[in-house]
């Protein structure tokens, strides 16, 4: 690619590439060690996103490495390379942050419209980049050569203002999460940890996002080339970590709510395992939120839920999550525990 002589006569951007190059690769060996040790069952959406994100990081120094220094002498075979690394390092970035998003964000049409963000930036934005970007340089034509110079940077800010929507979704819905938590009552100091870590970790991922736009708006071609696999593989690592801690936690919490020996409601766990949940009057209390994604169910678990419950919906909070709640008090009766009941019963 005649690129090599440039990188030896000029050794700080030599050893700075060199640096990022060796960071990416160091970080993505140890992510992919503990995917396939966490995952009992290699499959699903984010695992392979996961899988196939940090595989592009590995690939993508590499390819550029071998196509500097001519160990890849068919420029149209180097490019292809390259930018196939490229496109498994990218598109994979957002897909393992929509995989984890309905963890907290619960309207589903806001999952969609970022579902179908994805799906116009891989197949509207990544394939032109592809085929101008491996035409342009090696066909070495100047007119091609322009295009691609402007249309690289137009595709580095779309990916930027797309990552950077996911992420500020994550923030304003954790903070939701957060605020309707606390307005419940619950107060699990390890989840309000883990969303405070999800909401830094996300501001974290936009200044790198911001950081790899400036670079790649600057004259520094050879550094950001490298800085990029570096940063790519960076937000993997820290993604990777909170989001699972966060399935984690919610999935601990979710299991103590309804499993533990005593709960704050005055419930009790059984010798077979069931909770059962009564007062002083001995009868049993249901407290259920309906919304329209349904997000907060308060309940026993062996107490029923009607097919058809008869709600009366109101705007009780700008968040729009605790919107309408229900207290029935129903006797409680042996053949109620034995057998669930299937309606609600209002004194």
């Amino acid at each position: 690619m005649g690129v090599a002589e440039d990188l030896k006569n000029d050794l700080p951007v030599a050893m700075t590439m060199a640096a990022f190059m060796g960071v990416a690769w160091y970080i993505c060996v140890e992510l992919n060690i503990r995917l396939f040790l966490t995952f009992l069952r290699k499959k699903g959406l984010y695992f392979w996103a996961c899988c196939v994100g940090s595989w592009g990081v590995m690939t993508q120094p590499l390819f550029m490495v071998m196509a500097d220094f001519e160990q890849i002498t068919n420029p149209y075979l180097a490019l292809t390379l390259i930018y196939i690394s490229w496109w498994m390092m990218v598109i994979p970035q957002s897909v393992v942050l929509y995989s984890r998003l309905h963890l907290v964000v619960s309207n589903p049409d806001h999952l969609r419209y970022i579902l179908y963000m994805i799906i116009f930036t891989t197949v509207f934005i990544s394939l032109p980049t592809m085929g101008l970007g491996i035409a342009a340089q090696a066909s070495r034509i100047p007119r091609l050569m322009s295009a691609n110079l402007i249309w690289d940077r137009v595709q580095v800010s779309i990916f930027f203002v797309q990552e950077t929507i996911i992420s500020v979704l994550y923030i304003i819905e954790t903070r939701r999460v957060l605020r309707n938590r606390s307005t419940l009552g619950e107060d699990d100091k390890t989840i309000q940890t883990v969303m405070h870590h999800l909401i830094y970790t996300n501001l974290l991922v936009v200044f790198l996002d911001a950081s790899l736009l400036g670079m790649s708006y600057s004259n520094f071609f050879y550094v950001q080339a490298a800085y990029k696999p570096c940063v790519y593989g960076v937000k993997l690592r820290v993604e990777f970590s909170i989001l699972n801690r966060l399935v984690q936690t919610l999935r601990g919490s979710s299991q103590r709510s309804y499993a533990g020996g005593t709960d704050p409601s005055g419930g009790r766990k059984t010798a077979s395992g069931r909770a059962e949940w009564h007062n002083s009057h001995h009868n049993n209390v249901r407290l259920e939120t309906y919304t329209p994604q349904s997000e907060v169910n308060i309940m026993p678990p062996h107490v029923g839920r009607d097919s058809t419950p008869s709600v009366e919906e109101g705007p009780y909070g700008r968040d729009g999550i605790v919107q309408t709640t229900r207290i029935s008090v129903v006797p409680s009766k042996p053949a109620d525990v034995a057998q669930p009941s299937g309606g609600w019963k209002n004194e």
